[in-house]
């Protein structure tokens, strides 16, 4: 089991690896979701957990994170998105 770390590190985790990606279109969902993750981490400043109940506590919330199930299982990944520009600048797409 991993150990617990700092809320900011789980927020800046759970931003960069979950909102950017499974909210990849959706842009205007960063900019709403952001304040209110960083007001939680400021909330529980010195609160350590680990990544795996910092999960549980966002999904069985959702006050931030307001996805469905079905869309939480989906995985998706920027970096293969078919109309990335730099990906059709480079000849991959």
């Amino acid at each position: 089991m991993k150990r617990p770390v700092k809320i900011r590190h789980l927020v800046n985790w759970f931003h960069g690896n979950y909102c950017t990606r499974k909210c990849y279109e959706r842009e205007e969902l960063h900019n709403e979701h952001w304040p209110k993750l960083d007001e939680l981490a400021r909330k529980l400043e010195g609160t350590e957990m680990t990544h795996r109940d910092f999960l549980n506590m966002l999904r069985t919330d959702r006050t931030i994170c307001t996805l469905s199930d079905d869309e939480w299982k989906n995985a998706r990944f920027s970096w293969r998105h078919d109309d990335c520009p730099l990906c059709r600048m480079m000849g991959m797409r």
